[in-house]
């Protein structure tokens, strides 16, 4: 009995730990690898790294290059400190937040067999799926999830209720890698339910569909099209290197560069550029912003003390607050 709530005590302080060895995490080593050395790609490009390449040494350029990604005022910001601190008791004390994925994707599979029993005909006709039907619902399950990711974000910014815990990831002041999961607890249930809820309705009706049920490819229970992204640069989203994409490009993925833009405080770039992996969801509703330029980038949130955010505590529970005070605004003003 002790040795069981050792271990599993033991457990809950290493999980933050394993993120970094899991691939279904997104900041595995091997994607921060990957976003190191497209940082390098960046940085061999700047104008200052061609002017000195013949008058300092490589040891030097190495240090150059080291300072470049991790910037020592970076590394000290308040902001930074209260990343790491709020990702350590966010995974230690809420490892549960992954049960609405589950229980959306479980819940609606089974609800659509449900449904889509009395057409079990159509199993008959379709038989055993292919590798090509594969690949296709793979592909499609990837454009699901990424619109129910976008539908979801657009709401977090326009809903005010939402905008309120949506407030807790937007308060970073700098962005690392560990920014990503500067997210409110309720923001978290929010998107992986309905994300959940949609990817498991698109799987109830493919596993009816075909007689002896589909799979798709994934590693470690992840989408293989996620794995592909995250392999391109996805943790220098949250990052003060700059990576952009060509403007055709750009507009069917989001990049490292439209991200940030994303968390600028000019009123100009609210709530442009919400789509997760594909830009498209946001070139079709309006809200794509593509930068011709670099462009210099204030992140935080316009119009708010920075200290309403510096601490764990108050990323927890400001937006509780902050709801309440627009209830009683919405109240007053059915009473008028």
């Amino acid at each position: 009995m002790l040795s069981d709530a050792f271990d599993s005590t033991v457990l809950i302080i290493t999980e933050p730990l394993l993120y970094l060895t899991s691939v279904d995490q997104r900041v595995y080593w091997l994607y921060l690898l990957t976003a190191i050395v497209l940082a390098g790609w960046v940085f061999v490009r700047s104008p200052d790294f061609r002017d000195q390449t013949k008058t300092i040494s490589r040891f030097r350029r190495f240090l150059q290059f080291f300072e470049f990604c991790f910037p020592k005022h970076l590394l000290r910001h308040r902001s930074t400190r209260t990343d790491c601190v709020f990702f350590i008791v966010n995974r230690m004390a809420f490892p549960w937040l992954i049960a609405p994925l589950m229980v959306g994707i479980t819940g609606a599979s089974q609800l659509t067999v449900g449904f889509l029993g009395q057409f079990s005909f159509l199993a008959d006709m379709l038989g055993k799926a292919t590798t090509i039907d594969q690949i296709i619902f793979t592909l499609l399950l990837l454009f699901v999830m990424d619109g129910a990711i976008y539908f979801t974000h657009y709401m977090q910014h326009r809903f005010p209720p939402l905008w309120e815990f949506h407030k807790v990831h937007h308060s970073a002041e700098v962005l690392t890698p560990i920014t990503v999961y500067r997210m409110h607890p309720v923001d978290d249930l929010l998107s992986g339910s309905i994300a959940g809820f949609a990817v498991g309705l698109v799987t109830g009706l493919f596993q009816t569909i075909y007689a002896e049920g589909i799979g798709w490819y994934s590693v470690a229970g992840l989408n293989l099209g996620v794995i592909v992204f995250y392999f391109f640069g996805y943790n220098l989203r949250h990052s003060h290197i700059w990576l952009s994409y060509p403007p055709l490009v750009s507009h069917f993925f989001i990049s490292p560069a439209q991200h940030q833009v994303h968390h600028s405080m000019d009123p100009a770039h609210f709530g442009k550029n919400l789509g997760f992996i594909f830009a498209f969801w946001d070139w079709a509703a309006g809200t794509l912003y593509v930068p011709k330029t670099r462009e210099p980038v204030k992140y935080g949130i316009i119009g708010t003390d920075s200290k309403d955010f510096n601490a764990v505590w108050k990323l927890y529970f400001l937006p509780f607050k902050g709801v309440a005070r627009l209830l009683k605004v919405y109240k007053n003003r059915i009473e008028l």
